[in-house]
């Protein structure tokens, strides 16, 4: 089967899409002595960082039972993301954005340190997450984690001077990566501060770094949206960037009130403060993440950051997806029923969805939303835990089969997401640029790729998921 022609509808430009479509998997390609994985190192360093106040914080909230579910949750992310950080650091990890095996001899050392002082760590939190936990081993996360932080920081520092390079990671680049990536840290150093004031530990110590962790916080972000040419920070460069420092500068400005009032001693820490102050560190968080991503693609080498994970995940994953029967059977059944479908029933088909869209709903959306494989769509994609946002599967028209989420339009196959994988070929992959998701508040990429029968080896239709891109940076 082709599909039709669609000269008339699309013009000269579709034609010469189409037709140069063979070479696409070529020129999204990536040279593999561009990029390294250096930001994407840089900032899993970085992340550490934040990681080993974070598993402080939770550490202190567990153990003192301020809202001890979701200082669990919290606990569990820090166990499960250190190791495999360190680990991809070290060893490579294309999920990770890490291409390859470290080999510089400092940095195999930084890590080989790193790991003397997490691995008691980890052991101790796994126990807390269990309820076994003694308390000698709460001890070795509240009196160790000093240790692991200056160490995870002199590690980031190395792997920041090690993979600074035109092609991919600018000075400058580093530098906003390292202040943004610290902002992290503070503010789960703020709340791990708050907790320890509240649980009676390390009182004074505490009070004096939760003043300095203030002040740092809030001159550093004023830093990242202003610009501080002194120390190498660049005013935002661009628009989305401005717009995510200033949301996250206003959160940080209504909300600081917690630390204020602890502060000026207009009342002691309390239970509430901490349980407050956790809630603001994680929109923090969130917003540091999305203008890191915005670094991360605004810079340099941009497609290789977030290309080189992507893609490991389609390989690893997404492929399994697009070969399951179910999937294989629904393209089948659809393109024998669509067998030489004319233009303008095509076209009539997609005004129908978009009528029906922009109303109450009807038939045709129905259909394609309420069958079995949309189902196990939205079943597989929940499963992911917000990693994947949508999955839709078309025919060989680019008519949509099935779906987890409704589609703005009923037919693809005017768009690069069919003409570039159905229409290149079997093993095509297309990955979009990255856009923002009002819906979910996140920055998403379309990773899109051929749907192929097993029995013939032939392509038969396509399949498209939007990825959460902040989940791989």
């Amino acid at each position: 089967m082709t599909p039709f022609k669609t000269t008339k509808l699309l013009g000269t430009a579709c034609i010469a899409l189409m037709t140069l479509g063979a070479t696409a998997p070529q020129a999204q390609s990536l040279d593999p002595a561009l990029y390294d994985g250096g930001k994407a190192r840089v900032n899993r360093a970085f992340a550490l960082r934040g990681m080993t106040e974070a598993l402080a914080s939770a550490s202190c909230r567990y153990d003192g039972t301020y809202d001890q579910e979701t200082a669990r949750v919290d606990l569990q992310h820090v166990h499960d993301y250190f190791d495999a950080i360190l680990h991809g650091l070290e060893h490579g990890d294309r999920a990770l954005g890490m291409p390859g095996e470290e080999t510089t001899p400092r940095i195999l050392q930084a890590i080989a340190k790193t790991h003397e002082l997490w691995d008691p760590m980890e052991a101790a939190s796994l126990h807390m997450l269990e309820g076994t936990a003694t308390d000698e081993e709460v001890a070795i996360i509240t009196e160790g984690y000093h240790a692991l932080f200056e160490q995870t920081d002199i590690m980031a520092a190395d792997i920041s001077g090690e993979y600074t390079n035109p092609q991919e990671l600018l000075q400058s680049d580093a530098t906003v990566l390292n202040f943004a990536g610290r902002q992290r840290m503070l503010a789960h150093r703020m709340t791990r501060a708050t907790c320890e004031l509240a649980h009676g530990i390390h009182l004074e110590e505490a009070r004096l770094e939760l003043a300095d962790t203030v002040e740092t916080f809030d001159l550093t972000l004023n830093a990242l949206r202003d610009g501080l040419p002194a120390a190498g920070i660049n005013p935002p460069p661009n628009e989305m960037v401005q717009a995510e420092l200033d949301k996250a500068h206003a959160a940080w400005q209504e909300n600081r009130v917690i630390y204020d009032e602890i502060l000026g001693e207009v009342h002691a820490a309390t239970p509430e403060d901490v349980i407050a102050s956790n809630a603001l560190t994680t929109e923090l968080v969130l917003e540091m993440n999305n203008i890191i991503t915005l670094y991360l693609i605004a810079a340099p080498g941009k497609k290789g950051t977030f290309r080189v994970p992507l893609e490991a995940y389609v390989d690893a994953e997404l492929r399994t997806w697009a070969a399951d029967p179910r999937v294989i059977d629904a393209v089948k059944a659809q393109n024998i029923t669509n067998a030489g479908m004319a233009e303008d029933a095509v076209i009539a088909l997609d005004q129908q969805w978009r009528a029906e869209a922009s109303g109450d709903g009807g038939p045709l959306m129905t259909t394609a939303l309420e069958n079995d494989v949309s189902a196990w769509l939205r079943m597989h994609q929940e499963e992911t835990a917000g990693f994947v946002t949508e999955v839709f599967i078309m025919d060989y028209l680019g008519l949509n089969v099935a779906q987890s989420v409704a589609t703005s339009d009923f037919w693809q196959g005017d768009e690069a997401k069919h003409q570039q994988t159905y229409g290149v070929g079997p093993d095509a992959l297309h990955i979009s640029e990255i856009e923002f998701d009002d819906s979910t508040g996140f920055y998403q990429a379309q990773a899109s790729l051929t749907v192929v029968d097993p029995d013939t080896g032939e392509a038969i239709g396509a399949m498209t998921f939007g990825i959460n891109v902040q989940s791989l940076m």
